[in-house]
């Protein structure tokens, strides 16, 4: 290797080093790429070249979508459709073994189309399912496992913020990448729900029903009232976004603004609409979008540095002369993800990885929309593997004090095991991300 090569290696050995100590992991890759700059070519070019990048950042256009989505899903979650979904829902698959974790899952897919972050949907469904599954005296470990992998659905499901950030890293369409998530996000969805109700129907006592005291005391028009005012208008929203997405009348961006202002409407049909709460949500989503923004910009930091040092072209000779197929090839490279996981935040792994992986992927026999799904969903496993798990802290955080990490970490292990399946079904059937991009440009 040359000496610039082995600078590369130390950054990312470094960035491990960083990231493994606990610092910050946007201001770990901004320092590294301008420390790292300053050495190889000197303090001027290194100077230049950051403000080169923190004004492509700033004024990228696909990535204003993310703090109009972010804010989309934190109204909506302000107006409180979580916990009127989940009464009715409840209701109605509560007769059911195991029916209040299959409604939790129902609510946790469709949370996921409205907030397209997991944190949200974690916090907002444990707060809300959590409590009621013990008191049923549901499965402490199936009850977390459920919260945990359905919140993370938020993540593939669109309006999802990995997808939008994956988008302008790959050069590939954040509206085709939407497209292509919805079939994979529905069926890791289904396989969760597969599971539960296998497990708790031959295993009644990790999934009681609810009493028929409790389901007396609602009627069959008050349960489909609460689903249909519940229900209905964030469900219009999300298909007039998308909607508008994939017809081509609305650019990503301009879908996420005619959403925010939809969650607002909303909102105020619920009678939630406040000044305390524009105030909280505007709050959380500066939050939110601020932290994302800060690691795409210290990503664009280290990228440029290790790309100029010749580290992308080394990482990518590595794997494409491994000399395997395309097979070996992409299992190793998910498996790199996998790893990675455990230990990093996925928005740096992908701000990192993508741009090494890019033109791997060219000269693959693979196509790109369904390489992204596949690498997506790899990176969702994150949230709940530990030690770096998202969900998994985010449901510690919230949970009654009788639900111990321990029985998180093990109810986490079955979806884990699942969503893999949905990686292997993926892999055989390309179709499941490709149909709806496919017949969508086919019709246009």
């Amino acid at each position: 290797m040359s000496p610039n090569e082995i600078l590369s290696m130390l950054m990312i050995l470094l960035l491990l080093v960083g990231v493994v100590i606990g610092f910050p992991v946007a201001f770990v890759l901004a320092g590294l790429g301008i420390i790292f700059g300053v050495i190889a070519y000197g303090g001027p070019i290194a100077s230049y070249q950051a403000a080169l990048n923190t004004f492509g950042v700033m004024s990228g256009w696909s990535l204003l979508a993310i703090p109009l989505f972010v804010y989309m899903g934190a109204v909506l979650e302000r107006a409180g459709i979580a916990e009127r979904l989940y009464l009715g829902l409840r209701l109605l698959l509560g007769p059911l073994r195991g029916g209040l974790a299959l409604a939790t899952m129902v609510i946790a897919t469709f949370f996921a189309a409205c907030t397209g972050i997991a944190g949200a949907s974690v916090i907002a469904i444990g707060l809300i399912a959590m409590p009621s599954m013990l008191k049923y005296g549901y499965d402490k470990s199936m009850a977390s496992g459920a919260i945990c992998a359905g919140g993370g659905l938020g993540v593939i499901i669109p309006p999802s913020i990995m997808l939008i950030l994956y988008g302008p890293q790959a050069g590939v369409s954040i509206s085709l990448l939407f497209m292509a998530a919805i079939l994979p996000g529905i069926l890791m969805s289904i396989l969760y729900i597969l599971y539960m109700a296998t497990r708790c129907y031959f295993r009644p006592e990790m999934g009681p029903p609810v009493t028929a005291e409790e389901a007396a005391q609602y009627t069959r028009k008050d349960v489909a009232k609460l689903l249909l005012v519940s229900g209905f208008p964030p469900a219009a929203l999300i298909m007039l976004v998308l909607g508008g997405i994939f017809l081509g009348f609305a650019a990503p961006t301009e879908a996420a603004a005619l959403g925010s202002i939809g969650a607002l409407a909303i909102t105020a049909s619920y009678g939630k609409l406040n000044l305390k709460m524009l105030k909280e949500t505007g709050y959380s989503a500066l939050r939110i979008s601020t932290f994302i923004m800060w690691l795409v910009l210290g990503a664009k930091y280290f990228m440029t540095t290790f790309n100029k040092l010749g580290g992308g072209n080394l990482i990518g000779n590595a794997l494409v002369g491994l000399q395997v197929g395309p097979a070996a090839l992409l299992v190793v490279m998910l498996a790199i993800i996998f790893v990675l996981g455990m230990f990093m935040d996925w928005i740096g792994i992908l701000l990192v990885i993508i741009p090494i992986y890019g033109p791997i992927v060219k000269a693959m026999p693979w196509d790109p929309l369904w390489f992204a799904i596949m690498f997506c969903i790899t990176l969702q496993i994150s949230y709940i593997t530990p030690p770096f798990a998202y969900s998994i802290f985010y449901l510690h955080g919230i949970a009654p004090p009788e639900v111990k990490l321990t029985d998180i970490y093990r109810g986490c292990v079955p979806f884990i095991l699942l969503q893999f399946i949905a990686l292997f079904i993926l892999y055989f059937w390309r179709d499941l991300a490709l149909y709806i991009p496919t017949a969508v440009m086919a019709a246009k």
